[in-house]
């Protein structure tokens, strides 16, 4: 790999030693991840825990050792949205991984070599689907669950966890609100535009009304801040479009109606545009040559 992919792959799925040596299919990868794109596959969301070897090694019971580290290992998981578990096994080995933890959890992910094949699974995928199994099942997510703390946990998996009855950490919807980034954007943007018409009223060459400005000013706001985070992060490529014209229009609404009621605008205006709709193009450039080059890095055997 270039010194160039290195750079636009960091910390991708590619920083994963496994990930590096074995072929992989990106499709498979991403399907079962649940994720939109190649470069959304980051070691944040994506890890290889050295537990599904051993059950495919020794087996799985729940009290055993083995056992222990699968239940601490998907507490992790679930408590980090991990979104996906990947390693390699001993291709003779995998039948007794599958008939472990479920052959329908258990997704062979490239291709055999060596004697070993990569496999992916699904960490919330195995809860909810134990959750709903056997008694032994649902009494080891009981257990594996227990602690759980919602603050940073899918509302899947929380539902999930409450079924099987884990003794889990409940918090308030007014605290997980005040934690979530997208809240806490609408809040800043909300504030910046309560108070972007006040100084206004000082400029000697706005001939309009004050308040008519800080109207717009409010009712923007959401869908400016919708626009950006959707151009930023967006799953699909006509959202991210949509973002950033939406950011843009909205953005510039205010000074609309200050440039017909006034003079001299100022320039940081029309940079601010240019800044939004050139970004935006910058970032689908990035976006796909990330893409390519995780695409391109799981595909190819050392």
């Amino acid at each position: 790999m270039t010194d160039t992919a290195s750079l636009i792959t960091l910390r991708s799925i590619l920083d994963l030693a496994s990930a590096r040596s074995y072929q992989w299919d990106a499709a498979t990868i991403i399907a079962v991840s649940g994720v939109d794109r190649a470069g959304d596959l980051t070691t944040r969301v994506i890890e290889d825990p050295g537990v599904l070897c051993d059950i495919a090694d020794e087996g799985f019971s729940p009290h055993s050792p083995v056992g222990h580290a699968l239940s601490h290992a998907l507490h992790d998981a679930i408590q980090r949205r991990v979104r996906l578990w990947i390693t390699v096994v001993p291709t003779a080995k995998l039948d007794r991984l599958r008939e472990a933890l479920g052959g329908d959890l258990i997704h062979e992910a490239g291709l055999a070599w060596g004697g070993h094949t990569p496999v992916a699974m699904s960490p919330l995928e195995l809860l909810e689907t134990w959750s709903r199994g056997n008694a032994e099942q649902r009494e080891f997510m009981r257990v594996a669950m227990a602690g759980l703390d919602t603050l940073t946990t899918s509302s899947r998996a929380t539902r999930a966890s409450r079924s099987v009855g884990a003794s889990i950490i409940e918090r308030s919807p007014v605290l997980k609100l005040c934690r979530n980034p997208k809240f806490i954007a609408y809040v800043v943007v909300f504030v910046y535009s309560m108070a972007r018409a006040v100084p206004v009223m000082f400029v000697p060459h706005f001939g309009g009304d004050w308040r008519i400005l800080w109207l717009i000013d409010m009712v923007t706001a959401i869908p400016y801040t919708w626009g950006l985070i959707e151009m930023v992060a967006g799953q699909k490529l006509w959202h991210r479009i949509i973002g950033a014209v939406t950011a843009a229009v909205t953005f510039l609404a205010p000074y609309v109606y200050f440039l017909i009621y006034g003079r001299h605008a100022p320039p940081g205006i029309w940079f601010a545009i240019a800044c939004i709709f050139f970004g935006g193009i910058l970032l689908e450039v990035l976006r796909y040559m990330r893409d390519r080059a995780v695409k391109e890095g799981l595909a190819t055997r050392p």
